[in-house]
């Protein structure tokens, strides 16, 4: 409902656009829902979709005009219908059956990650359970045929249908193989989710570790389960020499349940090993003291953003300074709850407010309309003689001037 509410029109791009987006995070926060009633309380399984809900990164691509909260949806159907087939809650043939046919539509949503991700993070799950050789109840012939079937069709499609000069296998060599042995536009070091993680957890980035140390002492199925989710997801694409933030999308529904289920323990909403209060108090002190400086600093900042009015940079300066102390107080306090949960609506409030206001502003210089419009103007008399518009050494730009 956050990424919903926060879907205003602006010139970019159009609400339409946008929408599946948000759909599509509805459908994963359902799922996340699903799963975390599944092993702990109903309090716990709602505080994991606010925490998934009001993480950054998650929060940021429920909103864009980007095809990764579809596939990240698809993905945690795949795994809940594993989930539920290892719970003994799902027969094998019927949860293959919907964790193939999921991990096809993942496939045509985003290519071969689509069900590498699932089908890894299952496997590996068996085989920390000791139970590897289950699999062969989990529809391993009906399974495979269903996801050769959806994807074979599309394939067929391209071929009748598409364009003359579109190759599927030269697609997937192009954007698939060499994107993840040379990397195409975004080469990174095999470190980059060590460093881009923290600030797109904001703001349960300092109750993660809590939540780490929790599931490895524990370590009931659930635990093991989400802890392959996070290691399986981050190693998979620090591998690949391309790297983006939003590739490991994927693995927020299982640190918001891991955070969830670190949280709901330390209130005793759970059940598990006696955990120091510290994790949470200093945890969240830090959370504290870092958005209080955000805040005091803000203002001496307004003068170097002409793009955005000043009242906007003081709003969310008070915003984030009043997240600050409230949650420092929470702290003193000893209250746990109101320690963990003040940022996140905080955060929401926040979010609301720059899609709503700077987003919009934004658009009247990020956008590539205008130049769009220069280039259409220069190059009319020779588009009029069926000549081609060359971009040269533009990389992905070429796509946002031919968009207007």
């Amino acid at each position: 409902l956050i990424a919903i509410l926060s879907l205003p029109l602006g010139r970019v791009t159009s609400l339409t656009a946008r929408l599946p987006s948000a759909m599509a995070s509805l459908g994963t926060v359902a799922m996340t829902l699903r799963l975390g009633r599944r092993s702990s309380s109903e309090r716990t399984a709602v505080l994991a979709v606010f925490i998934l809900a009001t993480s950054y990164l998650f929060w940021d691509k429920a909103r864009s005009v980007q095809i990764d909260a579809v596939m990240c949806c698809l993905i945690w159907v795949a795994l809940s219908a594993f989930e539920a087939w290892r719970a003994g809650d799902l027969d094998g043939r019927k949860a293959g059956l919907i964790f193939w046919a999921a991990g096809a539509l993942a496939v045509l949503a985003k290519g071969p990650v689509g069900l590498l991700l699932p089908l890894g993070i299952a496997l590996v799950t068996l085989a920390v359970d000791r139970e590897i050789g289950r699999w062969r109840s989990f529809a391993p012939l009906t399974g495979p045929l269903v996801f050769a079937l959806i994807c074979g069709a599309w394939v067929v499609a391209t071929m009748l249908w598409g364009p003359a000069e579109y190759s599927v296998w030269g697609a997937l060599k192009e954007h698939f193989v060499d994107r993840g042995i040379h990397g195409m536009h975004h080469a990174q070091p095999w470190w980059y989710y060590a460093k881009v993680l923290p600030p797109q957890l904001l703001p349960w980035t300092f109750l993660v570790p809590g939540a780490l140390v929790l599931a490895w002492r524990r370590r009931d199925r659930m635990d093991l389960f989400l802890l392959v989710t996070v290691i399986f997801v981050v190693l998979f694409f620090s591998i690949s020499t391309e790297k983006r933030t939003l590739y490991v999308l994927p693995a927020f529904p299982a640190f918001a349940l891991m955070t969830a289920r670190f949280v709901g323990a330390s209130l005793g909403w759970d059940e598990a090993p006696a955990m120091s209060r510290r994790w949470v108090t200093v945890g969240q002190s830090f959370l504290a003291g870092l958005l209080t400086l955000l805040g005091a600093a803000a203002p001496f900042a307004a003068g170097r953003a002409d793009e955005v009015p000043i009242w906007v940079i003081y709003v969310l300066a008070g915003l984030l300074l009043a997240i600050g102390l409230s949650t420092l107080w929470a702290v003193i306090k000893k209250n746990d709850l109101a320690a963990a949960i003040v940022p996140g609506a905080g955060f929401a409030a926040a979010f609301l407010l720059v899609a709503i206001a700077v987003y919009p502003m934004a658009n009247e210089f990020k956008s590539s309309r205008d130049f769009a419009g220069v280039i259409a103007e220069e190059t009319a008399t020779s588009r009029a003689a069926g000549h081609d518009v060359l971009a040269f050494d533009l990389g992905n730009l070429p796509i946002h001037y031919a968009f207007y």
